[in-house]
């Protein structure tokens, strides 16, 4: 299994898959082929899920900077006949001689990319990729703490890596929550989160104002994605707002100490990328079960560690926050990351939040009979069974019903 640095990417809204993976995928591209003053143009042809939604997630302009200067071509191809992956795109060199040299590279959600038909890139650093196979290890080798077996088999800096991405993803918040306006697009949606911020600060329940602080810190990721801000994918861009959220909440209004914090956001990691390896995290391919529903098992995962849950208490937070979405459709209305994504962010951290209680209470009295792998699989097979048009194509769902 992968180092988490590969789940935990920092890039441009508003969609890792169709934003921050063609980025990466282009520049891959560009970079094995350094004579570049032989090149003519690039011409790239968008399929499937990227040339349906790709106007709205801004696809197109995001391909254009990383060509720089070079002249550029974007077509698209809605068609999602004979696709390997609803995200693919073929990049075309041109040279001056009339040459051409073609390559076809998936985008399979996170900001990860692979060649078609080929394994993804990345580092491979875990030698289990199950919680199965977690436990086991631990077992095994007598391990209590989880931060352990991270520390022990991803790069020596993850601890560093960890703590970069998380205060990145507190400082979006931050500075979302003092803007407002509209956001870009044709829906002309209103910037909401520092408005909802307010209404949190006035509220004497303490319940309620827990709720609207998480719904405040959510919205405000959430937006600043839509807008097409940096953001630190958690697994994705169109589901960042979740960890975040209740990280920060942890953090800026109950005192949680920052390494605490730092460890619990990459425990959380190594839960969400046991989903991103064995099923996925593209809304493309299996629904927003699988972005929004993953970042909610990584955002329970979290706070189980972080409040010092045993093993079982986190698994069965992880697997409750993934449990509860199964079959959620990924129908973002226009194909942009605005309806429903943004509230169905600020939805999953009080989803997150619950999975946690349940955890930590519910756990005590009697062991979960579904485990974390066995609702890996289920959100797999449900996603599968989905009809295209309910997966991040704006053919269906609330995207059909609301254009």
């Amino acid at each position: 299994m992968k180092s988490l640095k590969e789940l935990l990417v920092y890039g441009p809204g508003p969609s890792s898959s169709h934003t921050i993976g063609p980025y990466r995928i282009l520049k891959d591209f560009l970079n094995r082929y350094p004579n570049r003053a032989l090149l003519d143009h690039i011409e790239i042809t968008l399929f499937g899920s990227l040339a349906l939604t790709g106007k709205g997630h801004s696809t197109d302009d995001i391909l254009r900077t990383a060509v720089g200067s070079i002249p550029c071509t974007v077509l698209f191809n809605p068609s999602l006949k004979g696709l390997t992956h609803p995200n693919t795109l073929e990049a075309k060199a041109i040279y001056k001689d009339g040459s051409v040299y073609a390559k076809r590279y998936i985008s399979i959600g996170g900001g990860a990319f692979a060649f078609e038909g080929e394994k993804p890139f990345g580092k491979e650093a875990y030698p289990f990729s199950t919680c199965d196979g977690l436990k086991a290890y631990m077992k095994e080798n007598k391990i209590a703490d989880i931060y352990e077996v991270i520390r022990t088999f991803d790069d020596s800096d993850i601890y560093e890596y960890g703590k970069t991405m998380l205060f990145r993803s507190f400082h979006t918040i931050e500075d979302a929550l003092s803007k407002t306006g509209t956001l870009p697009g044709p829906l002309k949606l209103e910037r909401v989160a520092k408005s909802i911020l307010s209404s949190a600060r006035a509220e004497d329940d303490p319940a309620e104002q827990r709720i609207l602080l998480l719904s405040a810190y959510a919205y405000a990721t959430s937006e600043a994605n839509a807008a097409g801000e940096m953001i630190v994918t958690a697994p994705t861009c169109g589901a960042a707002g979740v960890v975040p959220a209740v990280l920060y909440y942890s953090y800026h209004d109950k005192g949680a100490p920052e390494k605490d914090l730092v460890k619990a956001y990459l425990i959380g990691a190594l839960f969400c990328q046991f989903i991103k390896e064995n099923a996925g995290v593209s809304g493309a391919l299996l629904g927003c079960q699988s972005e929004v529903g993953s970042a909610t098992s990584l955002a329970a995962a979290s706070l189980a560690y972080l409040y010092h849950l045993p093993l079982f208490g986190i698994e069965y937070a992880a697997e409750v926050g993934m449990e509860h979405f199964l079959g959620l459709t990924c129908d973002p209305v226009d194909g942009y990351v605005q309806i429903p994504c943004i509230e169905r962010n600020a939805m999953a951290a009080l989803h997150a939040y619950g999975a946690y209680l349940y955890a930590k209470h519910i756990s005590l009295f009697r062991k979960n009979r579904v485990s974390f792998d066995n609702v890996i699989r289920a959100m797999k097979e449900t996603g599968a069974e989905l009809s295209p048009d309910l997966k991040e194509t704006s053919l269906g769902g609330l995207a059909k019903v609301c254009s």
